[in-house]
């Protein structure tokens, strides 16, 4: 019997997936290049997704402008960031990424992006961590949904049509290995859709929501990653997470590096404080609130917070899973001071942080990983993919610098767009999609088919986000990382031996635990690989760094259904190499 059948045919040039800061300069830019494009969200526009719910009190985009510190160019950005990395991302999208973002923050200005200002009319930029002079721009706090904003009355303007809730899950290619063509649901009216297209632009996000807390938007479960590596993209540094405190009720708030200076009192279900418990005697506990930042890094003093934490979730959690958070007496001033952003939000979700404890608890953040662009233009080795945004990997290794993921949505995102549309413009979308597009069906028709079990789908979506929380957050060692394989080996199969009630109406949810699945796999893959400690990745079981054996990347790919791992180490250059044409 058929389940399925293609309800809507939509033909474009240009298919941008995703709906954030890199999708929408992707999708402008391809517009401004003449270009035929269309969005397609797995959401709602402008209400999910990183960008358009990021907040923390740094939250900036770097761009080497010059006007904190006119000593400040592209070359120290480049230099800082490589420093950041080197030996796990390339250098040549390094460079890119630092030359050209002074060109997209005026594009920005030009739109009508109204950043921060000085008296003199000069942009305000920050420090950041890893960068030598400040360099990070912002607009009132909430800078990443500014720029979504501006960027969104520009789309409109150049008419391009934006499918809500539409989950793309299945990338077409014909016998060259060429796109062709893409799959989605309309979670809405349930249609199946065939986009028939000669260019696909994934900029879709991560996948925080793997994990049981995380930020942004409960969509973001990596099925960019799975739908890329199963077209044969490497996905690489999949084990670099950015994970940090969050305080979670009543819903996520991040916790930066401001909040830490005023030395917030942090206690287990008991009453116990958590660093008193868990920081040996010979740390400086005030070491450990002084250096830190968010995200988790093994590379400071702050290492015991994260840490601490972690340990209470698995002992004497509070009643949804954390800790308990209370500001010092006294220390009003200080926090009005360093963190009057984050005082306000929480304030606005009902927690006085002068009178009230709330809950903290480990929150993932940021991928560093990706699948795998092998140029400045997002190109892969699929012809017609382009990856932008958090879905690509290649620029961020252990430590992404504050700022840096900002200018990566607008630097790539502009680059990606700009590339598909002149690539569509002289490719033809294949004519007859139906045999690849017939075996996609087939496949959806065989789970519901086969589907004999009364296993729940939405519990074993639940059970890898409490999987991966407990045995893939800050502190891993080698049997947490064999349960966590072993737990997703076991849906693996349970998914395919039809043990679980899948209809028409949960398809999208038998898709999501899939694409879930797959990248949790790449990850669990990769930290069990790199046996070492380094930045946010902490081996309990090998815990220092391995400089001697381990600057290199570990990138994962399939092949005939099963998931290899391999190692990749990208030459360490230095700008004073490059050609003074690049520069």
């Amino acid at each position: 019997m058929s389940y399925f059948k293609i309800d809507r045919i939509i033909e474009t040039e240009v298919l941008v997936v995703g709906g954030g800061g890199a999708a929408a300069r992707a999708a402008l830019s391809a517009a401004q290049a003449g270009a035929d494009v269309r969005m397609a969200i797995k959401a709602k526009w402008l209400g999910s997704g990183s960008t358009a719910t990021a907040f923390s009190e740094l939250l900036a985009i770097a761009a080497a402008i010059g006007h904190a510190d006119e000593r400040d160019h592209p070359e120290i950005h480049y230099e800082d960031t490589l420093d950041a990395g080197r030996g796990f991302i390339d250098p040549e999208l390094v460079w890119t990424l630092a030359s050209e973002v002074p060109d997209r923050i005026q594009d920005l200005i030009d739109i009508g992006l109204n950043f921060d200002k000085v008296e003199d009319g000069k942009l305000v930029q920050g420090m950041s961590d890893f960068a030598t002079y400040p360099r990070t721009c912002r607009v009132n706090g909430v800078t990443a949904r500014h720029i979504l904003v501006a960027l969104s009355k520009q789309i409109k303007n150049h008419n391009v049509p934006i499918d809500e809730n539409t989950a793309v899950f299945k990338l077409i290619t014909d016998k060259s290995n060429k796109i062709s063509g893409a799959l989605a649901i309309n979670k809405d009216t349930e249609e199946m859709i065939l986009y028939k297209t000669p260019s696909v632009i994934l900029a879709c996000g991560g996948a925080h929501h793997i994990y049981k807390y995380a930020v942004g938007t409960s969509d973001m479960v990596g099925n960019g990653y799975a739908m890329a590596n199963e077209l044969g993209v490497p996905l690489i540094n999949m084990e670099f997470i950015q994970i940090g405190p969050g305080a979670i009720q009543p819903s996520i708030t991040l916790l930066s590096g401001p909040v830490w200076k005023p030395k917030p009192i942090l206690t287990n279900n008991k009453g116990k404080d958590i660093l008193e418990k868990h920081v040996p005697q010979h740390v400086d506990i005030d070491d450990v609130y002084n250096h830190k930042v968010f995200p988790f890094t093994i590379s400071t003093a702050a290492y015991y917070l994260d840490t601490s934490i972690q340990k209470e979730l698995e002992s004497n959690p509070t009643p949804n899973g954390g800790v308990w958070c209370t500001m010092r007496p006294g220390s009003e001033s200080i926090v009005d001071q360093k963190m009057p952003k984050t005082k306000g939000v929480l304030k606005s979700k009902g927690i006085d942080v002068f009178k009230d404890k709330f809950e903290v608890a480990l929150v993932a953040q940021c991928m560093n990983g990706g699948a795998l662009i092998e140029s400045p233009d997002g190109t892969t080795n699929v012809s017609g993919l382009f990856i932008a945004g958090e879905t690509a990997g290649g620029v961020r290794g252990p430590d992404r610098p504050g700022g840096n993921s900002l200018a990566e949505g607008q630097v790539f995102g502009h680059r990606t767009g700009s590339a598909a549309a002149a690539y569509s413009q002289k490719t033809t979308s294949n004519d007859s999609l139906e045999q690849e597009t017939l075996a996609a069906l087939n496949n959806l028709n065989s789970w519901i088919e086969n589907s004999k079990g009364e296993k729940d789908l939405v519990e074993a979506v639940e059970s890898v986000k409490e999987m991966m929380y407990k045995n893939c957050l800050v502190i891993r060692n080698e049997e947490r990382l064999d349960t966590a394989l072993k737990h997703v080996n076991e849906l693996e199969r349970s998914l395919e031996a039809g043990e679980y009630q899948i209809n028409m109406q949960n398809i999208s949810t038998a898709i999501d635990l899939k694409h879930m699945l797959v990248t949790s796999k790449a990850i669990i893959l990769s930290a069990k690989t790199r046996t070492e400690s380094r930045s946010c990745h902490y081996r309990e079981d090998y815990p220092n760094k391995d400089d001697a054996n381990w600057i290199k990347s570990i990138y994962v790919t399939q092949k005939d259904g099963e998931m290899q791992v391999n190692t990749r180490q990208w030459p360490s250059k230095r700008v004073s190499e490059r050609s003074e044409a690049k520069l």
